[in-house]
């Protein structure tokens, strides 16, 4: 049991409060889970500047990780992927709970782990989602960030050592190549799926595109590599790590460019076709 005079020396109860109370009949654990914040009154708008930054930082700081010196946040212009990752194994160590509070926070036009982003890196502001293909800013820095999936191991179509799970950038339109894929699963016998108006091609679809017509697949792909290549190489892209049950969950992949023989088709989806792309630790 947790000594109910902390939560008045600390703050979270005002004094006199404490002092009314029949403190003897309350359970200070239940409070104290109960007293737990997950949001906090803030809007995305605030983000896309540093206005507020030290203020924010020290909420968080205050309410997720009060054993947490702020002077070890990152500082400087520059996505560094040690550093970063050597931060998340701190905040992790402190409480994995609200690291994933802070990797996952809700917020309208914010996407994963961006708010993690501008607590933890000193310079970082978030473009929001006007900002076709920058989510982070760093001084003149900008990049896109993209929580993905990694594949541990080969799992069937998607090979081991590759994220997936992810748009390219809006910029990047693969519509038409999409509809050159359903061509090509007409002729296999292969309808779309999924319940939406867009067209949707899984795994298994492709996985039977390949066996059966590899080099029509190989063309296909050749065409997205071409596009692909160059969304990546107009773009920094970071991909973090969005499995939560992971170890490196919130841990940043890759950082930088992608070379076009690291880019595979993944799935269509939504009318759109989605790469997956290798990335070393």
């Amino acid at each position: 049991m947790i000594p109910f005079k902390n939560f008045a020396k600390n703050g979270l109860l005002p004094l006199h409060l404490f002092e009314d109370m029949e403190i003897g009949d309350l359970d200070a654990d239940f409070i104290k889970d109960a007293l737990k914040l997950k949001s906090f009154n803030l809007s995305s708008r605030v983000l896309q500047s540093n206005t507020y930054k030290k203020e924010i930082q020290f909420i968080v700081r205050m309410t997720w990780f009060p054993e947490f010196d702020l002077a070890d946040t990152i500082s400087g212009t520059a996505v560094n992927k040690a550093k970063h990752n050597a931060l998340v194994a701190k905040l992790k160590e402190i409480n994995s709970s609200n690291f994933s509070a802070l990797a996952h926070y809700p917020m309208p036009g914010i996407g994963p782990g961006e708010f993690m982003f501008y607590f933890m890196y000193d310079e970082c502001t978030i473009g929001g989602g006007s900002s076709a293909g920058v989510d982070l800013k760093l001084g003149n820095n900008e990049a896109e960030l993209k929580s993905v999936e990694v594949s541990k191991t080969a799992r069937g179509y998607v090979p081991k050592g590759y994220v997936s799970g992810f748009f390219m950038g809006g910029a990047q339109d693969t519509s038409a190549l999409a509809n050159e894929f359903k061509t090509a699963f007409d002729k296999i016998g292969i309808r779309s799926g999924g319940s939406g108006g867009g067209l949707e091609y899984g795994r298994g679809p492709m996985t039977s595109l390949k066996e059966k017509e590899p080099a029509t697949f190989k063309k296909l792909e050749s065409k997205f590599k071409r596009v692909a290549s160059s969304y990546f190489g107009s773009h920094t892209v970071v991909f973090i790590d969005n499995n939560r049950k992971g170890k490196t969950y919130g841990e940043i992949l890759h950082a930088g460019p992608v070379p076009t023989k690291n880019i595979q088709v993944d799935v269509v989806t939504q009318s759109k076709v989605k790469p997956m792309v290798k990335v070393g630790r």
